[in-house]
């Protein structure tokens, strides 16, 4: 079974993806930290729009001391927030409303 951590405190959507990803049979961890992530956690999946999480310094910081593939989502996409989003570290950006309906098959092409 495959881990994934996710990065999300709005309770809705952590259990839509969780939900969606428990189908897939993933091990979904809900983490506050960088000290949360699961031994053998191959993705990340991050609030964007979360002050906490959606930031360029806790994006890089995931992704220099993790081997984490991470990607994103927030509410509307700001070309300047994108960028520098990918840039920090995060594969992929998506919105809040398509990371729900292509988590199960993005979560299954990218842990093969």
């Amino acid at each position: 079974m495959n881990n994934i951590t996710l990065f999300v405190k709005d309770f809705q959507k952590g259990t839509e993806l969780s939900d969606h990803l428990a189908t897939a049979e993933i091990n979904v961890t809900f983490a506050e930290s960088i000290y949360d992530i699961p031994d053998q956690c191959k993705l990340g999946i991050i609030d964007l729009d979360d002050k906490k999480f959606g930031n360029v310094q806790f994006v890089s910081e995931l992704k220099s001391k993790t081997q984490l593939t991470l990607l994103g989502y927030m509410v509307r996409m700001h070309k300047d927030t994108h960028d520098k989003l990918k840039a920090a570290g995060c594969k992929m950006v998506f919105t809040k409303a398509s990371i729900v309906k292509n988590v199960q098959s993005l979560v299954q092409e990218l842990v093969k």
